[in-house]
C-alpha cells in the first residue's frame, strides 16, 4: 500500500504540472558536479536539452545557468556550448551595453531592498533571451567551455574559475606488477593499440603521440571556443590564460574571464526584478517508475 501510494503521488504531481498553466519565469538550469556523468545536472545532452527547452519556451523571459563544477568531459561541455552558440547565431545580436547594464543592476543594492525598483532593461525589446551564467564555488576546465558563451558570466569573490586546458591521466602498474609477480599479456592488431595500457611503462614516443593526437587537438578546440566568445575582453597574455591557472572570482573579473562579481542571492533578486518573473528550476527530472523501483528514495532526492 505504501509503494502504491508513493507511486500515485508521483504520477499525480506530474498530472498537476501538466495541466497547470505555465507562468512567465526565469529558466534556471544547473551544471553541478563533474560534467559527463549521467546525472541531470552533469550530463551534457540533458543540460543542453534543458537549454533548448527554455530557448523555445515563450514563457521563459531569461535563462540562468547555475554552474558549480570542477570540469569533466569535453564532449559534454562542447554540447552545452554549441547549443548556446547556435541559439545566438540563429537570433540577431543583442544591443551593445546589455552586459554592463545587467552587472550594474546586480551590483545596485536598491535592486534587493526596493520592491518597486524598475530596471532600465526591457527584455521585450531584445531579439532573444538573455543567458546569464552564475558561478558558485567553482567553474573549472570543461565548465568554462560550457558557459563561456553566456551573455553575462558572474562569479563570487572567492569562486575558483579557470584551469583552461586538457589532461589525460594514465596509471602505470608495471612496477607494482613486477614486484608482486603479476604479468600481463596483451594481443593487439596494431603497434599502438595498447599504447595506454597501464600494465607497461609508456615511452617517450607514445607520450608524443598521445599529446599530438589526443591532447593538442581537443585543446585547440577549447581555445578556439574561449577566444570566439571573449577574445576582446581578455586583459592578459593568452599563454597565461591557457596555462591551466585558476583564478578567484575577483581576479577572473579583472582579467576579463568573467563580467562581474556578486552572490547568488543578489543575482536572483536582481534578475527576477529585471524580468518581472520568478526563477523556475528546469534541472529536475520528472517522476520515473523505473528509477523508483531501482531506488525509491533516490527518485525523491533523498539519496
Amino acid at each position: 500500500m505504501l509503494l502504491g501510494g508513493i507511486i500515485f503521488i508521483g504520477f499525480l504531481g506530474n498530472l498537476i504540472t501538466m495541466f497547470t498553466p505555465e507562468k512567465s519565469h526565469v529558466a534556471m538550469i544547473q551544471i553541478n558536479g563533474e560534467i559527463g556523468t549521467d546525472h541531470d545536472t552533469g550530463n551534457g545532452e540533458k543540460i543542453a536539452q534543458h537549454l533548448l527547452t527554455a530557448m523555445s519556451n515563450d514563457d521563459a523571459q531569461m535563462i540562468v545557468i547555475k554552474a558549480n563544477s570542477p570540469g569533466g568531459s569535453p564532449t559534454d561541455s562542447q554540447t552545452i556550448n554549441e547549443i548556446i552558440v547556435q541559439y545566438k547565431q540563429w537570433k540577431s545580436p543583442l544591443p551593445k551595453g546589455i552586459s554592463e547594464q545587467i552587472i550594474n543592476d546586480i551590483e545596485n543594492p536598491v535592486m534587493m531592498f526596493q520592491e518597486d525598483f524598475t530596471s532600465s532593461i526591457d527584455l521585450k525589446t531584445l531579439p532573444r533571451k538573455l543567458i546569464v551564467a552564475v558561478v558558485i564555488k567553482q567553474c573549472a576546465s570543461a565548465c568554462v567551455q560550457a558557459i563561456i558563451n553566456a551573455d553575462v558570466i558572474i562569479g563570487q569573490r572567492a569562486s575558483l574559475i579557470g584551469n583552461i586546458g586538457v589532461r589525460l591521466d594514465r596509471i602505470n602498474f608495471s612496477d607494482f606488477a613486477k614486484n608482486v609477480g603479476v604479468t600481463n599479456t596483451t594481443i593487439t592488431s596494431g603497434q599502438y593499440k595498447a599504447m595506454l595500457n597501464p600494465w607497461h611503462a609508456i615511452d617517450s614516443e607514445e607520450l608524443d603521440i598521445a599529446k599530438t593526437t589526443l591532447i593538442e587537438p581537443v585543446f585547440e578546440q577549447f581555445k578556439a571556443d574561449v577566444l570566439a566568445a571573449r577574445a576582446e575582453k581578455f586583459k592578459l597574455e593568452l599563454d597565461t590564460l591557457f596555462s591551466g591557472l585558476v583564478w578567484t572570482g575577483d581576479e577572473a573579473q579583472r582579467i576579463g574571464l568573467i563580467d562581474g562579481v556578486s552572490n547568488p542571492v543578489a543575482v536572483k533578486s536582481a534578475l527576477e526584478k529585471i524580468s518581472k518573473a520568478q526563477y523556475k528550476e528546469y534541472s529536475i527530472e520528472s517522476f520515473s517508475l523505473g528509477a523508483f523501483i531501482k531506488n525509491p528514495f533516490a527518485s525523491m532526492g533523498y539519496l
